[in-house]
């Protein structure tokens, strides 16, 4: 039996937690349909509490104890936390002190913890992500990043597996964090077979979902910079005409970006035209080569190759997927 400890907070996002056990329940499911050993169990536990309300109000029992060694993994759902200030109200709470301190003392004996969206924020809190990759929910990656600058963050991952700790993206991404560890703890045949189940697709990225207007914590200087972008994107132009045009130095425009993003400028400048590029095929019939010309690009062929590479979708996608 391979025991996954399940930690839930008040608040917790209803469907994360809700992923968390069917995911589970039909790996199981499948297993005994193949003849395999290996099962799965789930205990739900908070230190020190015995009943925790989710998001939607449900009051759940939950263990106050437990042997840590009992158990092969950890698993945190999603927190239900969306801005930079709900973030630090949560973290000046008793009851969120007291579970970074179980999780820094005790917790991080476990073989594998792992968790998504906000609750990664508990994990780097903890101490458990320094000098480590780690994603997180997309929109609250300047959040993440200048809390944790201990941290490599690619907020652009669904997934990171550094060994004993895996990270998962948005909301969501608690369906990918548990069929990975199904892949990890039985083999990754039940997870496909999981995922087909489930009608699961294939999610290797964040990065098509993310939206940079919806970002928080640029900053005042960066959402300069991205106006100026934005409003320039269909011609070409170096990093130092852009720093001139802004009035700083490409120095200071670097690590304005970076601190801000994790990006340099011309990253940040490819992934805004990408996303206006991925806007412009939605919502319009503009055959590609045009949108490439108004995203900056000299063809379809570059554009095609660009989103491929960073979004993981052909431009047949992104119509198909309108349409």
């Amino acid at each position: 039996m391979y025991k996954i400890l399940v930690l839930p907070f008040d608040g917790v996002m209803d469907s994360s937690l809700a992923l968390t056990h069917d995911t589970i329940a039909t790996a199981n499911r499948l297993a005994i349909m193949k003849g395999q050993d290996l099962r799965f169990s789930t205990t739900l536990f908070h230190p020190g509490r015995k009943r925790i309300r989710t998001g939607m109000g449900a009051t759940i029992a939950v263990r106050p104890e437990i042997r840590i060694k009992h158990y092969d993994a950890l698993v945190i759902p999603g927190l239900g936390l969306a801005t930079a200030e709900e973030i630090d109200r949560f973290f000046a709470t008793r009851a969120s002190r007291v579970v970074v301190d179980w999780l820094g003392k005790t917790g991080r004996r476990c073989p594998l913890i792992g968790a998504a969206c906000s609750a990664v924020f508990l994990l780097a809190e903890a101490g458990l992500l320094e000098n480590r990759i780690a994603t997180t929910t997309w929109w609250l990656g300047a959040t993440f990043r200048e809390r944790y600058p201990e941290v490599d963050l690619d907020e652009t991952r669904m997934l990171v597996d550094s060994g004993d700790v895996l990270c998962a993206g948005a909301a969501l991404a608690q369906i990918d964090l548990m069929l990975h560890l199904i892949a990890r703890a039985a083999s990754p045949d039940l997870s496909r077979e999981v995922s087909r189940f489930l009608a699961i697709d294939r999610r290797p990225s964040q990065a098509r979902y993310m939206m940079l207007s919806a970002v928080g914590g640029l900053g005042k200087d960066v959402t300069e910079i991205e106006r100026w972008i934005r409003t320039n994107r269909s011609r070409s132009f170096s990093v130092t005409e852009m720093a001139k045009a802004l009035g700083m130095s490409t120095r200071t425009l670097d690590r304005r970006v970076r601190l801000a993003t994790g990006r340099g400028p011309s990253q940040f400048v490819q992934r805004i035209r990408l996303e206006y590029a991925s806007h412009l095929l939605e919502t319009s019939d503009l055959p590609l080569r045009e949108i490439a010309n108004q995203v900056g690009y000299r063809d379809a062929t570059t554009l095609r190759r660009l989103l491929r590479r960073h979004l993981d979708l052909n431009p047949s996608e992104l119509r198909s997927r309108s349409a």
